[in-house]
């Protein structure tokens, strides 16, 4: 009974050491890929600042630092009651081994007392001998030896636990450290949180002393948007045209290959790879009061990501080139078939393909223009759906990876 027991308390602990560990490690990992991205917006916002012109592209950033920085916080909390919890049960593991340990020793102890008591060899001799039957004696010859193996058996579980009991004391004085080291990261986690929170309270107090000029930009953004899009309509509208004359039809219609096409890019909705290599969304989708001019509303049909001045900008799916065109306010723009789907880049400075091109995922479709203030770059992504007899724009934050 013993031995399972023991047996049995070793594998638990294998077990759950191993499940705290690849616990451990998802949380290490998270916590790393938050700080990569912290420390990606930290870049923007240096590059930002470099300008006298203060945007809001750099709030934005900021606002997307300070939710980092959140999700850091929880994500150190949550690594924090993991150790506690692993320290807890560390300590209840080794109060279990030294009990454990305890009784083996006692256990141990009577068995000696009772092989000194019973060392003479002739005794054990006349014990076998003494048996009624053959059958008997060769059970009373088996059990003495069977004792002797137990007893030998016994030392060496003695061993092995007092070994375990002093991997786990040193398990636990590791893991103490490690909850030191926590602590003092999420304190300098905590004051870098606070200075980030200080420093969007003041670009928001500059940037609502020029709320006019503010204002005044939105609205011309909003109809440089409204141009594109509809720019993009009729793009679409040729082409639907173009295809139904093809086929002699009327209207908008998927052929299988199309619908493959489709069903492949709907497939990868949440998993597409971003239009840039790095940035932060700083224009969202949709129809939205503005962050600092309440009297203000943005149109977007699509994303904005701010990124690294005259970054490359790709494919987020495979498909065809469809159209280029030139858009006052939004440069150069590309448009790529995906079955009813198409993806749009615009803000382009330079573009590396041409109408009809069939392209792959991730492939640099050219680079984007400089911003206004010089330092970065404004990436816009849109995402068409076409349907018989309808068209419209999807949010393409859902579509990518996020």
């Amino acid at each position: 009974m013993r031995i399972n027991n023991s047996i049995a308390l070793i594998v638990f602990l294998i077990g759950f050491l191993t499940s705290f560990s690849q616990d451990s490690d998802k949380l290490k990992q998270k916590e790393r890929e938050l700080k990569n991205k912290i420390s990606n917006t930290k870049a923007l916002i240096k590059t930002a600042r470099n300008s006298q012109q203060l945007t809001i592209a750099e709030l934005g950033i900021i606002n997307h630092q300070i939710a980092y920085r959140e999700e850091l916080e929880a994500n150190l909390n949550y690594q924090m009651r993991k150790l506690d919890e692993h320290l807890n049960s560390r300590k209840k593991q080794i109060l279990s081994l030294e009990n454990n340990l305890k009784e083996l020793k006692d256990e141990y102890a009577k068995m000696l007392q009772y092989a000194y008591k019973n060392r003479n060899t002739e005794y054990q001799l006349i014990y076998i001998f003494s048996a009624e039957s053959y059958t008997e004696a060769y059970h009373r010859m088996k059990y003495i030896k069977q004792y002797k193996d137990y007893r030998n058996k016994q030392v060496e579980r003695i061993k092995e636990t007092k070994i375990l009991l002093s991997e786990k004391i040193a398990e636990l004085e590791i893991t103490k450290l490690e909850k030191k080291d926590l602590k003092a990261i999420q304190k300098t986690e905590k004051a870098r949180f606070l200075e980030d929170k200080q420093t969007q309270q003041i670009t928001l107090s500059k940037l609502k002393q020029n709320e006019q000029q503010l204002k005044n930009k939105l609205n011309k953004q909003n109809q440089e948007r409204k141009n594109l899009a509809s720019a993009i309509r009729k793009a679409i509208e040729k082409e639907i045209e173009k295809e139904a004359l093809l086929r002699k039809e009327t209207g908008f219609s998927n052929t299988p290959e199309t619908k493959a096409l489709a069903k492949s890019f709907t497939t990868n909705k949440g998993r597409l790879p971003w239009p840039v290599a790095k940035g932060e969304i700083t224009g969202k989708y949709g129809k939205h009061r503005h962050q600092v001019v309440k009297t203000a509303t943005i149109e977007n049909k699509g994303i904005d990501i701010t990124t690294a001045k005259g970054a490359d900008v790709r494919a987020i799916f495979e498909g065809k080139v469809t159209s280029i065109f030139i858009i006052p306010g939004s440069g150069k723009v590309v448009m790529i078939s995906h079955g009813n789907y198409r993806t749009v880049y615009a803000n382009l400075k330079d573009v590396y393909v041409k109408k009809g091109d069939e392209v792959s995922t991730k492939e640099v479709l050219g680079t984007l223009l400089t911003s206004e203030n010089g330092d970065v770059s404004e990436a816009h992504l849109e995402i068409w759906k076409i349907s018989t007899g309808n068209m419209d724009t999807v949010d393409p934050s859902l579509w990518i990876y996020r």
